[in-house]
């Protein structure tokens, strides 16, 4: 329960969230929980509003899962490494992955359409340069310099990344 309670802070911006957590060594784990936990809650809240739960299949929640997971990490680390390079940021990438998950509950928005998912974007990076700037000390400018190129740099991971399944999914599919 603490958890939530401390995403729920996290997600409106309270820096002392983010805080406690830098100091939290279960902070990264409940990190993972929280941006394993939204990827599902939005498979299963785009089901229910779209009427289809009765299209429910475990690999695609499982891939829901794991896709949130994975984009977690390398925006985290893609975020930590331009911080850290392009600023000089002291900070370890653990800690901006522990931050960065608690950040995620914005996107739950993304059940409500498209409009509601641009909003949550939104309120998901500008929550990620506050987690950003607290995990690196960076002014706030700096930071949100970084979570914008971590934020392409993995949308490029993500894509790049996407090519061979969508090839071997187009091949045998």
């Amino acid at each position: 329960m603490k958890m939530l309670r401390r995403a729920g802070r996290a997600a409106v911006m309270d820096r002392s969230a983010y805080t406690e957590a830098f100091f939290d060594g279960d902070a990264a784990a409940d990190a993972a929980i929280i941006v394993a936990g939204v990827g599902g809650l939005t498979y299963l809240g785009l089901l229910v509003r779209f009427g289809s739960l009765s299209a429910f299949d475990v690999g695609a929640l499982f891939q829901s899962l794991l896709g949130a997971v994975i984009s977690w990490l390398i925006l985290a680390f893609a975020t930590w490494f331009v911080a850290s390079r392009l600023f000089q940021a002291s900070g370890r990438p653990q800690t901006m992955m522990a931050l960065h998950g608690l950040a995620a509950l914005p996107l739950l928005l993304e059940i409500f359409g498209r409009l509601a998912g641009g909003i949550a974007l939104v309120w998901y990076l500008a929550a990620l340069a506050v987690a950003t700037q607290v995990a690196t000390d960076l002014k706030m400018r700096d930071a949100a310099v970084s979570v914008l190129i971590g934020f392409a740099v993995a949308a490029l991971i993500r894509a790049l990344i996407g090519v061979p399944f969508a090839i071997f999914g187009g091949l045998f599919g």
